[in-house]
């Protein structure tokens, strides 16, 4: 008996000690970058050019002449992001960049210690993740809405707290709705309608400080995204040599089947299927979606699985396929099929059980 004790510590130590020298490795070069394009280049190019427009101009939204001019991202968020951002552009680039990039290392890890992990390998294995390394090299908002929806399920019997948490996520990424029919499925009635509420005002409210202005256009912004290029269904579709209405076809049908899973789940009781069910349609619906948007998937798996085990170094096999682009082939495929792995094993491990955690 002792003896196997002390293989499992053993095993514990090595696992612990290559997991966190893993991370520590993969964060130098992104500590190296600072103060070059590499570290931030979503925040350099696209959030704080937008932020700096709107103080200058009164509106984030610039021409595409202008865009290209000056190298800058089309900025395709709404305008609270950017409204946010503006004292940040008191600062010099270098700076606000790294400041960002920290702001994302903090919400990365405090997604996860909120919903209760207390193994440093989770920690690890998360930065060594493509998905993790990717929102932090970016320093987009990916890790804050992990950080949203991780303070969402802690604080999911509270109606205003939940409310706020998911009205703010989704008005910033609207893919993010399912999460409402999470909070309706579960019976958070008045929860989801003040949700609605909220996204809707903040909305309207940052559209009204700017005086609407580039409202109309904005739709345009979005279209000027290279959809064939992410890793979404319809971009995988095309990929392959479909032509758009197959993705289009397949994106209804599987993220129906999400919904109606969440549907499901939620009159057996089990909330966390629901609410990884919730997540995993957004990315089945979005026609977008980034190697860092998957990052999402660590709130249900830090939920299910807040030890160690080997589902969490699966991510780790994304850095096969391409940051930038969806690649070729199975390049395209992976991480389509590793958000899958992860959904099924943390469906499977929690069952009907209904787990605890909530504030109440």
């Amino acid at each position: 008996m002792t003896t196997h004790v002390n293989r499992l510590g053993l095993r514990r130590t090595l696992s612990t000690g290559l997991l966190v020298g893993a991370a520590a490795i993969m964060m130098i070069p992104l500590l190296g970058a600072a103060g070059s394009e590499q570290l931030g280049y979503d925040f350099r190019r696209g959030y704080l050019p937008a932020a700096e427009s709107l103080r200058v101009s009164g509106s984030p939204y610039v021409t595409q002449e202008i865009e290209t001019a000056d190298g800058r991202l089309p900025y395709v968020y709404p305008p609270q992001l950017a409204i946010a951002l503006v004292p940040l552009t008191a600062l010099p680039v270098d700076v606000a960049a790294v400041l960002a990039f920290l702001g994302s290392l903090a919400a990365l890890i405090g997604a996860l210690a909120v919903v209760g992990v207390r193994d440093v390998r989770c920690y690890a294995a998360v930065l060594v993740w493509t998905p993790g390394w990717n929102a932090l090299e970016m320093a987009n908002v990916s890790a804050a809405l992990a950080l949203a929806l991780a303070l969402a399920w802690r604080f999911r019997a509270k109606v205003w707290r939940l409310a706020i948490l998911l009205g703010l996520a989704i008005s910033t990424k609207l893919f993010l709705w399912p999460l409402l029919a999470w909070a309706i499925a579960t019976r958070r009635f008045r929860a989801a309608g003040l949700a609605a509420a909220i996204g809707l005002v903040v909305s309207l409210t940052a559209w009204a400080a700017i005086g609407f202005d580039g409202l109309l256009s904005y739709p345009d912004q979005l279209s000027r995204i290279e959809i064939r290029d992410s890793y979404s269904i319809v971009g995988i579709t095309e990929e392959l040599g479909f032509g758009p209405t197959v993705g289009h076809v397949l994106t209804v049908i599987v993220g129906g089947a999400l919904l109606g899973l969440l549907v499901s789940l939620s009159r057996r009781g089990d909330e966390l299927g629901a609410f990884t069910c919730g997540i995993a349609a957004a990315l089945a619906f979005t026609p977008v979606v980034w190697q860092h948007y998957l990052v999402l998937l660590v709130v249900p798996l830090a939920i299910a699985r807040p030890r160690f085990s080997a589902v969490w170094l699966l991510p780790i096999v994304l850095w096969v396929s391409p940051r930038a682009g969806n690649g070729d082939g199975l390049q395209t495929l992976l991480p389509a099929l590793i958000a899958l792995a992860v959904t099924f094993v943390i469906l499977a491990h929690r069952g009907g059980e209904r787990p605890r955690g909530a504030v109440a």
